[in-house]
């Protein structure tokens, strides 16, 4: 994100103490990830790129806590101050769809709760059943899972007609591999294609483009 870049409105209302928060999340699991490689490895040669990598994750983590005394010094509002929460309004549904369920988790920490309901799915058959029960507004969809891929709830989704707005998400490295996915995501019937890793304010801007203003937003402005 270049600097200036207009940022979410649902993103810039919340607490800096929220904001940390999911700024750990994703250290946390790299440190979790980290010590388990290194744990598994025998060599102790090998064991130095592990030991790196949480190394780097904990000063990120000190810089946090810097920011957050920081803020804390200036004045800053907590979560504890009422005044640093934007005011509820109706929520959107969310459906998350992964089969990886970290990366659920940082979807899931990525949408704040005032504003976001979110339900979630490990696969794609998983995701067609809680549709069929209740349509989200937004699905947020992993492209290659195991069992019916993204693209099969996209041809599906498709075939019943449904009235749902999807966000395609994948890993694919490969440019060529990630440009015929995206094509054809679209031809299904996908709405936005992002590829892994992404920011939350990509994804939020994203969402927000999709949806449109809350009413609570449109009665605001």
């Amino acid at each position: 994100m270049s600097p200036g870049a207009a940022v979410p409105k649902r993103l810039a209302d919340r607490s800096i103490d929220e904001i940390a928060h999911e700024l750990r999340t994703p250290l946390a699991l790299i440190v979790g990830y980290a010590e388990l490689l290194g744990a598994r490895d025998d060599e102790e040669t090998r064991r130095e790129g592990p030991r790196r990598i949480v190394e780097a994750a904990e000063r990120l983590s000190a810089g946090i806590d810097d920011l957050l005394g920081a803020h804390d010094r200036a004045g800053g509002k907590s979560d504890g101050d009422p005044g640093a929460r934007p005011a509820a309004g109706r929520r959107r549904s969310v459906l998350i769809v992964d089969d990886d369920r970290s990366i659920r988790g940082l979807l899931r920490a990525t949408l704040p709760p005032d504003e976001f309901e979110t339900i979630e799915a490990t696969n794609g058959v998983e995701a067609l059943a809680r549709i069929a029960e209740r349509p989200p507004e937004i699905l947020l969809l992993d492209w290659r899972m195991p069992g019916a891929s993204g693209a099969d709830v996209l041809a599906e989704l498709r075939r019943r007609g449904a009235n749902v707005r999807v966000v395609v998400l994948t890993a694919e490295s490969d440019p060529d591999a990630r440009a015929d996915a995206e094509s054809l995501a679209g031809t299904l019937g996908a709405h936005a294609f992002l590829t892994k890793p992404f920011s939350p304010i990509q994804l939020l801007r994203t969402i927000e483009r999709l949806l449109g203003p809350s009413a609570d937003q449109a009665a605001a402005g």
